[in-house]
């Protein structure tokens, strides 16, 4: 290729690079315009629908408050009547207090004298509580003596009851022993009626039958309780018999001994607790309480 042929080339390739540039420029240009044109549009258009938006909260807010106005005016027009009937009230008012007026100065001389009246009072009262007070001591004493009379009284009833309740049961051993002495004397003399008076003579009890049984049938008093068996189930005074209860999964309690009140059908016992200490100092579950159930002593663990 000739050195005119080269040159052309060169200059050829320049001008196809020149064109190249000024039409990436071209493009890049135009985008840039269509997507500032594009933003101006959306602003344009958000700017509108704010304007928009504006308008009727402008709207909005004039109406609410001409509203509000329209409310005022008439509260205004019935404050202003109010105020007119406020000013006819006072007129009255006025006119009120002035009789009122009258009728305290009035009264004022009507006071002075009931305070002398209540002062003459208050002096006589003075005295009378003076009076009083001597009389109220007086009657606490006497309250006191009577307190300690009464008390006094009633510590010898209650010895009184106490020994009428021991001369009962006295009475009633003697004639569970009449009883028994006259089996004694319908048996000849033998038999087993001689053998119970024997024991009811020198204090020891007779064995018990394994399989009695009986219920508990008032809550204790002190350390007694009464029992649903008695001379008929082989009772005597001094027989033991175990006090249980069966409700709560079971406990044993303790012990009873047949003391007096000694019945065909009942008699009393004194109750032993099974933990070694003063039946004052039980626990309210561990006392004897009506329906609990009492055996034989040697009924064996299974009945604790």
């Amino acid at each position: 290729m000739s050195w005119l042929g080269k040159i052309m080339t060169f200059l050829v390739l320049i001008g196809v690079c020149v064109w190249a540039h000024f039409t990436v420029n071209a493009y890049v240009t135009r985008t840039n315009w269509k997507v500032r044109a594009d933003a101006y549009e959306k602003a344009l258009k958000e700017s509108e629908s704010n304007r928009e938006r504006e308008r009727r909260d402008w709207e909005s807010n004039r109406d609410a408050l001409v509203r509000m106005y329209t409310a005022e005016k008439s509260r205004g027009d019935g404050l202003e009547k109010g105020y007119e009937d406020l000013k006819a009230s006072a007129r009255n008012v006025d006119a009120q207090y002035k009789l009122i007026e009258q009728n305290l100065r009035e009264t004022d001389v009507e006071v002075k004298r009931r305070d002398a009246r209540i002062k003459t009072i208050q002096d006589e009262l003075a005295d009378t509580r003076s009076r009083n007070s001597g009389l109220e001591d007086e009657k606490l004493k006497l309250v006191l003596a009577k307190e300690l009379a009464d008390r006094a009284a009633l510590q010898a009833r209650l010895e009184a009851e106490k020994e009428q309740k021991l001369r009962l049961a006295e009475e009633v051993t003697v004639a569970a022993l009449k009883l028994q002495v006259s089996e004694l004397k319908a048996t000849g003399g033998g038999g087993g009626g001689a053998t119970v008076v024997a024991r009811a003579i020198d204090k020891i009890p007779a064995p018990l039958p394994e399989n009695i049984r009986g219920t508990v049938t008032h809550d204790m008093v002190g350390e007694f309780v009464q029992i649903s068996i008695g001379i008929d189930a082989g009772l005597e005074v001094g027989s033991r018999l175990d006090i249980y209860r069966e409700t709560g999964g079971g406990k044993y309690l303790g012990t009873l001994v047949v003391t007096r009140s000694l019945e065909p059908k009942k008699a009393v016992a004194e109750f032993r607790p099974a933990r070694p200490v003063p039946v004052a100092s039980l626990r309210p579950d561990e006392l004897p309480k009506k329906g609990d159930t009492v055996g034989h002593i040697s009924a064996g663990p299974g009945l604790r």
